[in-house]
């Protein structure tokens, strides 16, 4: 009898210790990883880095363990292959099967499963998606560009609707981890207040990671330049290196700061519309400061020239890290301000008929 309760103590330790464990069990069998590195990567000022690896034997899983403090976003890639697979990773077990485009993943973290039920809630709209992508990637067809671009516009329909899905699996899932990722999704189409009520929302838990963190630090600093408010002086350097400062160009004129940058396919495509409205209100005192988040700077010269961008430049060359993106919390561009004669932002990612009915009132 007290062999048989020392046999059931040492049954409920055990237990105990899997319910607190130390470190992540992550066990990774995938369709062609054998002979192969398995590396899980996070993310670090927007770069991927290697966080653990291990290599796969032939006829065994490939085996990651090591400790974590919380829950992470990170990206489990194979040697020589170009997918990846999200994780939530906290110091639980997974058990990863299948293929990386439909890996079927098993794991005890809360975390995890309320990712795997969120990604099966999308996977109608993600599959056609990624049928998409590879047609996209293949280039238009010299005979039939209207191909090429209806296909381009039903992907971008499709982004809507993911768009919309995510904004509904937000307001009805508080609880859920996989909400946050959601909401780091779509949070650049919300304004501070919105952006501020979403995050309140969350349930605590959710709140500790990295993902949540940085929502509420672009939040913070966009109140600091929020609509109503005077904006924000700052100076980065012209192409020919000169320190050019917001304030040189505003001077009195209704300014419009536009973020953008040469690699940025959205901006480039909205770069036409911009130049129409620069041509008609300019002699009225209109201005454009284009604030780029290139890294190089001859891509940003040559992108100026290419899309006839005949308004004052500025840049730092620092990518996301650029010092005025950052002041001004800017969640993705192509990003606008709005500023009018006496320094008041006034509007933000006006577009089109709205961007020349805020500047005539302006004028």
């Amino acid at each position: 009898m007290r062999k048989l309760i020392w046999i059931m103590l040492a049954v409920i330790a055990l237990q105990s210790c899997d319910q607190n464990m130390e470190t992540y069990n992550i066990k990774v069998n995938l369709d062609g990883t054998e002979g192969k590195w398995v590396k899980l990567m996070a993310r670090a000022d927007r770069n991927y880095v290697t966080h653990d690896s291990a290599f796969a034997e032939a006829g065994a899983p490939a085996v990651l363990t090591k400790g974590i403090d919380g829950i992470n976003t990170m990206y489990l890639t194979v040697e020589d292959t170009e997918a990846n697979i999200q994780l939530l990773v906290d110091n639980s077990n997974y058990t990863i099967s299948g293929s990386t485009d439909d890996p079927e993943i098993k794991t005890d973290s809360k975390a995890q499963n309320d990712l795997n039920a969120y990604n099966e809630k999308l996977r109608p709209i993600t599959e056609q998606m990624n049928a998409m992508v590879a047609e996209l990637r293949k280039g238009p067809d010299a005979e039939n560009s209207e191909a090429f671009e209806s296909l381009r516009e039903a992907y971008y329909a499709l982004y809507e609707k993911q768009d919309d899905l995510d904004s509904a699996y937000i307001a009805e899932n508080p609880s859920s981890f996989a909400t946050v990722l959601a909401l780091r999704n779509t949070f650049y189409m919300l304004d501070t207040e919105e952006l501020e009520a979403a995050l309140t929302r969350l349930d605590a838990p959710l709140q500790e990671i990295e993902e949540y963190k940085y929502m509420y630090d672009k939040m913070e600093r966009m109140k600091a330049v929020a609509i109503g408010l005077k904006y924000t002086d700052f100076g980065l350097e012209t192409p020919e290196g000169e320190l050019l400062n917001v304030s040189d160009v505003h001077q009195g004129n209704v300014l419009l700061i536009d973020f953008w940058a040469s690699w940025c396919g959205p901006c480039r495509r909205a770069n036409p519309e911009v130049v129409g409205i620069y041509n008609e209100y300019h002699e009225a005192g209109f201005e454009i400061l284009g604030v780029s988040l290139d890294r190089d700077s001859a891509s940003w010269v040559k992108a100026i020239a290419d899309d006839q961008l005949t308004w004052k430049h500025i840049s730092d060359l620092k990518y996301w890290n650029s010092e005025g993106a950052v002041l001004y919390g800017v969640p993705a561009i192509p990003h606008t301000v709005l500023i009018d004669r006496d320094g008041i932002i006034t509007a933000k990612n006006l577009h089109g008929e709205e961007l020349r009915q805020a500047i005539e009132a302006l004028l």
